[in-house]
Parts: structure tokens; C-alpha cells; sequence
């Protein structure tokens, strides 16, 4: 907001300000010299600096006379250029400030006038005056150029935002060189309500000065700051997109939200139906572990925890892989490597695993175009992401069994994880005249169910597995962190087992605060001894 002193209303009378002839130049000059009566830019008027996209822009001389020229005066005088908010402004990465680069225009209008100014108005050398589209709040806004090097459009014309004007230079009182000024440059204002014509060939003049913030974003302008424009853009740009923290509850984070980004070439995606109506999908044409285009979630949670992963597996995109590799970094920086069978998982919920994250530190998952061995060409899918805090943990000992009768004398068992109990295993009853007929424990149950994944050489031990982190039965080692880097080490048996076999929904019970394997091949096998033992009593 403007001062109050910027915004108190002229005594005299809009309508005599705007037909009454402009006052000689010379009484012009200096007198009246205050801001008392500007304005500032609606808010819902779009402008922006008049330069291409992406210029440097420096202002050579701020607002009112003691901010780099005398000139920049009055605010509400009724017969005189009101240019306290006038702008000088050039392009200090071109050679000489920018002379002959193009000058474009701040918003949509039509041409008021163009070419040389003439008597009073004769300072200002080639200028070209707009009066915008915009009258969204009842007002008249006119923007002028001067100084130009050359002139490109002509009175009447009707002229686009960011379409050219003529290019920045020096000229005044007929002259391509001034006298007046030795630095090429932009004087560049805005007016509301102004007049136009007068002595010569005329200019704006009455009216009120206008503040012309926010410009190109920017707010508070003064001498010597440097501003990038983003006239040209097709739009104004958006607010940044922002990935609120992750809170302690349930929550799904869209494909085409503020948390996904899709790296690469936009190109190389193809877009298709998924949860929510959309998905992205682009071929697997890199050999893991490099990557060109890829879905890359980054977040923050509010509080530390282990936490649940699920991806959604949509049916629709064509061609669907059978290995979609999703890294996911946790704990500190370590990362691990899960593979999805997308082609096996149609519209509905992978659960990927359990992982301790951190508080208030960025974490990410990231899902890449390389294919494994068998599956170039296949297409990677991109879709929603599903968050919810792990159920505590029921068990802490990694291959523990727990044991319980059934049947007719039968007995069946169940194993920890390191965190949660394997479902019981088929009733096994004994016989008393020979061989047991016995159902390995370790067979069944959420924690092997619809394995895929068997080499690497992981044996299950707790933290020394020496496959690759998609493999069973390894615990994930240390890494950077950073997204690009491979994990060295594997996932918990559950972690992996789960993914592969991809859920529906999850199952409540499933929490990990212990990222540990499952029971050893040799602690399995003394089960199954102590089993028989058993059976072999006395009866």
C-alpha cells in the first residue's frame, strides 16, 4: 500500500484535468515537484517489465527527483507529465546499457501515438505511448517509452503484451544522441487518467502518477536494483508449488501434485488413465543402475516414525513392466531398492514396505526409466503415492517362532520378522508309524507371498546381506542420500516380499521398527528338528 500521503485525491476537478491545455514546458521543469496524489497499479492488472523474458533489467534512476534524475517529478500536477513513478531503466549485460536492444511492450493496448516528440515534449526524443486494455477498476492506464534508438509501430495500432516497440536508446529533442544525458536507457511510466495531446505532437500529461507494483513480481524498487523480466511469458508465472509436510495420519500425494516432479525430456512422457483420471508412463530404454527420465517424490515428514509406502499400479498404461525399480531414501541417508511388477498389478495398491524416516529433512522416492535384464522397453508408470504410519511393531526377535495346537494333536507355527509375526502355518499332525508329514514354516505367510526375486545371495542374516539391494533377505547399507546414488545394500525379506506381491490394501498389522531379515535357513532347519523331536516322544 501507498502511503496515505500518495493517495489523497487532487482538488481539482478529473474533468477540468483532463481538457485543459498542457502548461509550457518550461513551467514544467521543476515546480510541483511531490508525490502528493499518486496511485497505485491494480493488483489484477498484469504488467510487466519491457524487455524479453528472462533479461537483466537495472534501474538507472528510482522513483521521484532525488533517485537519479531531477526529471522523475510531480504526481498530480493537472497540465504537466506526472513521472514521479517514472522508471529509467537498461540492460547492463549488453554492451553499451543495452542501446538497440528491443523495448517491448507491458501490457496489451493500442498505439496512442509514435515517433518524435516535438516541443514540450520534445525531451523525451522517440516515444511510444499505450493505453491498456485494462479498465477492470473504471480507470484509463497509458505507458510511455522514451528515448528510443528506433520505432517499430505507429498511432492506432492495436499491440499484444510483449510485442516489440523500437529498441532502447539516447534520443532527445530530435537528435539520436542527447546532451542531456550521457547513458543510454528506458524512461519507462505509467499514468492513469492522464490527457494526451497538447503543444506539438503531444504526450500524457494530468492524470495521476502510478506506482507500478508489482511488476514482473518485484515490489520496493529502488536505484541501482536488478530485476529479471518475464515479459514474453504466456502467463503471468505461477506460485511456486509447495509439498506440505507429511503429517502423522494417512495421506495420498497425486501424480500431478506439488510433491512429484517428472525429470528428463516432458517429451519422453506419455500420459494416461490412472487413480484420479491421470498417470505418466515412458519406456525403460536405460540399463539400471543409470537413468535418464524419471518420477522423483521429495517431502518432509512432521514428526519421526516408521511409515507405510504404497504405490497405485493403474491397468491402463500399455506395456506395463514387470521390474519398475523404486529407490527410496530413509533414516538418515540410506537408501534401498524395491521392484514392482507393474504388469502383474492391475489398479490397485503395491505396498512397497516400512521405513524409519526422519523429522524435517527432505526424503525422496524415485522411480527411473532403467530396466533390469528382460525388461527393455517395457514402459515405467508413474502414479499416485499413499503414506500412512506403520502399526507397532508385535515382535522384535528376527527368526522367533511361536508355536500352538490345532486339530487332533496337531501343532502349527508362526515366525517374527523382526517386527511382525508370519501368518500360522498349516496344521501339522504327526504319525506314529513313520516319515512326518510336515509344511515348512517359512513357506507361507504375508512375508514370502508372491516372491519373485530370489538371487543376490542374501541369506537373511540381520544387516550382512552381499546381493544386490533388489534382492531377499539383505538389509540395506549406507549412501549418500543423494537420489542419483545406488543403495549397496538390500532389503528386509518382508520389505521386498511384500512389494513384489502387491497388496490390495494394507493389511493393518504391518509395521516395522526393525529392519531386519527373516529367519536363516539354519534356524528354519532347527525348527523342523525340534519339531520332529518332538513328535518322536513317548506317548
Amino acid at each position: 500500500m501507498l502511503p496515505r500521503r500518495l493517495v489523497v485525491s487532487a482538488t481539482l476537478p478529473l474533468a477540468l484535468a483532463l481538457t485543459a491545455a498542457p502548461r509550457p514546458a518550461d513551467a514544467c521543469q521543476y515546480a510541483n515537484c511531490q508525490s502528493d496524489g499518486a496511485v497505485q497499479k491494480p493488483g489484477a492488472f498484469a504488467f510487466s517489465l519491457p524487455f524479453k523474458a528472462g533479461e537483466k533489467v537495472r534501474v538507472l534512476s528510482g522513483y521521484g527527483p532525488n533517485a537519479g534524475s531531477s526529471l522523475h517529478c510531480r504526481a498530480s500536477d493537472s497540465q504537466c507529465a506526472n513521472d514521479w513513478h517514472a522508471l529509467d531503466l537498461v540492460l547492463p549485460d549488453h554492451p553499451n546499457f543495452g542501446k538497440g536492444q528491443p523495448v517491448l511492450a507491458a501490457a496489451a493496448g493500442t498505439v496512442l501515438d509514435a515517433g518524435w516528440g516535438t516541443s514540450g515534449w520534445a525531451a523525451y526524443g522517440q516515444r511510444v505511448y499505450i493505453q491498456h486494455d485494462y479498465n477492470g477498476d473504471g480507470h484509463k492506464y497509458i505507458s510511455m517509452y522514451a528515448h528510443l534508438d528506433s520505432v517499430s509501430v505507429s498511432k492506432g495500432q492495436k499491440i499484444a503484451k510483449g510485442q516489440a516497440l523500437g529498441t532502447l536508446g539516447q534520443s532527445c529533442n530530435q537528435a539520436q544522441s542527447c546532451g542531456n544525458f550521457a547513458t543510454p536507457h528506458l524512461h519507462f511510466a505509467l499514468h492513469r487518467d492522464s490527457g494526451f495531446g497538447g503543444s506539438g505532437s503531444g504526450g500524457s500529461y494530468g492524470g495521476r502518477a502510478v506506482l507500478p507494483e508489482p511488476i514482473d513480481g518485484y515490489s520496493g524498487l529502488l536505484k541501482g536494483q536488478d530485476l529479471i523480466s518475464k515479459n514474453g511469458d504466456e502467463e503471468p508465472p505461477p506460485p511456486p508449488k509447495i509439498c506440505e509436510p507429511i503429517p502423522p495420519a494417512e495421506i495420498i500425494l497425486a501424480d500431478d501434485g506439488p510433491c512429484l516432479t517428472l525429470g528428463g525430456k516432458p517429451e519422453n512422457w506419455s500420459h494416461g488413465d490412472g487413480l484420479g483420471g491421470h498417470a505418466a508412463y515412458t519406456p525403460q530404454d536405460v540399463p539400471s543402475p543409470d537413468y535418464a527420465e524419471a518420477g522423483l517424490w521429495l517431502f518432509k515428514f512432521e514428526q519421526a516414525g516408521n511409515y507405510d509406502l504404497w504405490v497405485y499400479s493403474p491397468a491402463a498404461p500399455p506395456n506395463r513392466t514387470g521390474a519398475a525399480t523404486y529407490k527410496i531414501s530413509y533414516g538418515g541417508g540410506q537408501a534401498d531398492k524395491v521392484l514392482v511388477d507393474q504388469a502383474a498389478n492391475a489398479d490397485t495398491w503395491v505396498h512397497l514396505g516400512t521405513w524409519p524416516f526422519d523429522q524435517g529433512v527432505d526424503h525422496w522416492i524415485r522411480l527411473g526409466d532403467n530396466y533390469e535384464p528382460g525388461h527393455q522397453g517395457k514402459n515405467v508408470v508413474v502414479d499416485d503415492l499413499r503414506i500412512a504410519p506403520a502399526a507397532p511393531c508385535l515382535c522384535d526377535q528376527p527368526g522367533a517362532t511361536e508355536s500352538q495346537p490345532c486339530g487332533d494333536g496337531g501343532e502349527q507355527l508362526r515366525t517374527c520378522d523382526g517386527c511382525q509375526w508370519s501368518d500360522w502355518s498349516p496344521c501339522s499332525i504327526g504319525t506314529t508309524g513313520g516319515d512326518d508329514t510336515t509344511t515348512d514354516p517359512t513357506t507361507t505367510g504375508p512375508t514370502t507371498t508372491g516372491e519373485t526375486t530370489t538371487s543376490g545371495g542374501g541369506t537373511g542374516d540381520s544387516g550382512s546381506g552381499t546381493g544386490d539391494a533388489t534382492t531377499t533377505g539383505a538389509s540395506a547399507g549406507p549412501t549418500t542420500g543423494d537420489p542419483d546414488t545406488s543403495a549397496s545394500g538390500g532389503l528386509s525379506a518382508t520389505a521386498t516380499a511384500t512389494a513384489t506381491a502387491g497388496f490390495g490394501e494394507p493389511d493393518p498389522d504391518v509395521g516395522c521398527t526393525c529392519r531386519s531379515g527373516g529367519p536363516t535357513p539354519l534356524a528354519g532347519l532347527g525348527v523342523l528338528i525340534l519339531l520332529g523331536l518332538r513328535r518322536r516322544r513317548p506317548a
